[in-house]
């Protein structure tokens, strides 16, 4: 039988970082001009909920351990292949990007908040409704993504020789 720790501030503050990387997905799916900052938020979040995820996860063994880590290169790789794919253009005097509407980011980050959901109900009612090693490997995957696709938009947009810039498009 596996065990699962009661409800705790870390289950909080996982749902919590996983509904505001959702939250912030959500308006740049939009498209439109953003800073690298404010693009980088959804990434942060969902690499820090999978890594408190699995920081809580108390009965591992190495295969465990070989399941997040290959979920975490899994999205990196899909993340990474996500944000060369994207159309952008950048103006480096301003460090605005321009990205195209999207829904990449949302699902992934509706994929965490149903994890982090999961694992939240799990401890509230004290029942292992799925293995929280399997959560914190769908968290891994969707953290990797996120993660990634912005990494790699950000050094597109700073790199010479680059997205066109806005400044001269205009």
């Amino acid at each position: 039988m596996l065990m699962i720790s009661s409800l705790s501030l870390a289950n909080g503050l996982t749902l919590l970082f996983a509904l505001l990387c959702l939250w912030m997905s959500a308006s740049q799916s939009r498209g439109g001009m953003t800073t690298l900052g404010r693009l980088a938020l959804p990434g942060g979040f969902a690499i820090i909920a999978a890594l408190m995820l699995l920081a809580s996860v108390f009965e591992t063994s190495v295969f465990h351990d070989v399941l997040w880590l290959a979920a975490f290169v899994v999205g990196s790789f899909l993340g990474r292949r996500r944000g060369w794919a994207l159309p952008l253009r950048a103006d480096k005097a301003t460090g605005l990007v321009w990205l195209p509407r999207t829904i990449d980011g949302v699902v992934a980050s509706l994929i965490l908040v149903a994890a982090m959901s999961i694992d939240f109900t799990s401890a509230w009612v004290g029942e292992v409704f799925i293995e929280p090693a399997y959560i914190a490997a769908v968290s891994a995957l969707c953290g990797g993504f996120l993660g990634y696709r912005v990494l790699v938009i950000a050094l597109r947009s700073i790199r010479p020789g680059g997205p066109s810039e806005l400044s001269r498009a205009s």
